[in-house]
């Protein structure tokens, strides 16, 4: 379908915006109707997707000198959720499944001792797991893992314990997947 004539009174077919010419002869534009066919039917929908995390936990310890971080339960997600929980220390149960871990303390070193940090499942330290700063001064250690857990168990967040290591702004986010 043509229209020549945007000003016609009897051009039901096209209403474009500018309606006058802006040529000196007043030549006027021919627009073209664009149809389009019709719409096939919607295909079939996959099936619906597993979440990716059941549950999230973050837990903070204070600063602390000579000894293993004391781990406070900050947040939990959701708040019904079973499968992570504070074991009392620096322990956390969890249940049989997959997880992802981020954990982090700022470290000084005062008297050459380098300072490390790492997980550890049932006793066991996680080898990927292990971060060591510097002899002599601060640094930031932080980590992640990704840990499958058969049986439940009791994770861990270690330090090296020495006199002259100050641990600060610990903290340990634990994430089962599916």
């Amino acid at each position: 379908m043509k229209c020549f004539n945007f000003n016609s009174p009897s051009n039901n077919c096209c209403k474009p915006y500018p309606t006058k010419p802006i040529s000196p002869n007043r030549t006027q534009y021919i627009l073209q109707s664009v149809s389009a066919g019709v719409t096939g039917p919607t295909g079939p929908t996959g099936p619906a997707g597993a979440p990716g995390f059941s549950a999230t936990a973050f837990f903070t310890a204070p600063s602390v000198t000579d000894a293993e971080p004391t781990l406070l339960l900050e947040n939990v997600y959701p708040t019904s959720q079973t499968e992570i929980s504070l074991a009392g220390g620096n322990g956390i149960n969890l249940t049989p499944g997959t997880y992802l871990m981020r954990f982090g303390s700022t470290v000084t070193s005062s008297n050459g001792t380098p300072p490390t940090i790492s997980i550890s499942v049932d006793n066991v330290v996680e080898s990927g797991t292990i971060r060591t700063g510097v002899a002599f001064g601060s640094a930031s250690l932080t980590g992640d893992a990704l840990i499958t857990i058969a049986t439940p168990s009791i994770l861990t967040f270690n330090v090296t314990i020495a006199n002259e290591l100050i641990y600060d702004e610990n903290f340990l986010i634990i994430s089962k997947l599916g």
